[in-house]
């Protein structure tokens, strides 16, 4: 239906991200100022792919290409690195030369903030962790290590789910979205859009499809909890009994 209302013939059928539009959330590469903040996100693989995304956090609104306004807070993905040898098959990489592959690709980048990691990759079998052998990588070349990501996928009795928090900043705000990348990561852009939900758990994603990425989107979002600002909202009646409520900015008070 919005291939014929709004001519978008991108839409997959029943995608799980049908917010997602790729003239909203894919813009040309910037320089990305050196004040922003940065942070990585990475989801394992080997016989599937890994996949690691380098995001940073945009300082005052932002004028990137023609007339698109990046909003204060937002995520834009600026580095892609995508271990599949074809679709869904992985590159059977060591951890430590994925590690090393981190570090070649960051030496020139300001300092990082941190950087997420799939949790199960902190468990240990018997020997060093597969987070620890890309850690020693990392540490071995002055660069943050990986803590463990929030791994939530579904929100569970209130608590907040990383699919929900990857929707909420991919429809953002007053029409703007709150996450992007950037045209040359062609890995996101092919499997995010395409994903399906999962037969079972219509809540989920299909955990059977190529899900790396989007993974790895989750972690970054979770890392950066994103809470619309309510807008202020006027009511046709006297000003007695007007209730104030708080944004997400400190000590910014509004009326509804």
């Amino acid at each position: 239906m919005r291939a014929w209302l709004e001519g978008d013939w991108t839409v997959v059928e029943g995608a799980y991200f049908d917010c997602w539009r790729y003239e909203q959330h894919v813009v040309a590469p910037f320089e990305v100022p050196s004040s922003w903040g940065r942070f990585r996100s990475m989801d394992w693989g080997s016989a599937k792919p890994f996949s690691v995304g380098w995001w940073a956090i945009v300082g005052d609104d932002y004028a990137a290409s023609g007339d698109r306004i990046l909003p204060r807070g937002a995520l834009v993905r600026y580095r892609e690195w995508y271990g599949a040898f074809g679709p869904n098959v992985g590159l059977k990489m060591t951890a430590e030369a994925v590690g090393a592959g981190i570090a070649q690709r960051e030496s020139r980048d300001p300092n990082l903030r941190y950087g997420v990691l799939d949790p199960a990759c902190f468990k240990e079998d018997g020997g060093p962790s597969i987070a620890e052998r890309i850690n020693k990588e990392l540490l071995a070349a002055r660069l943050r290590p990986f803590h463990a990501a929030d791994n939530s996928r579904v929100p569970h009795r209130g608590s907040m789910g990383g699919w929900d928090q990857l929707r909420s900043r991919l429809v953002g705000q007053d029409g703007r979205p709150m996450i992007y990348c950037f045209s040359t990561h062609a890995d996101s852009i092919r499997t995010i859009p395409a994903l399906q939900h999962d037969p079972a758990r219509p809540e989920d994603v299909n955990t059977e499809s190529e899900d790396h990425a989007a993974d790895e989107w989750r972690y970054a979002c979770m890392s950066r909890p994103f809470v619309p600002v309510p807008v202020a909202r006027t009511r046709s009646v006297p000003d007695v009994g007007y209730a104030p409520f708080r944004s997400a900015a400190p000590g910014d008070w509004k009326l509804y």
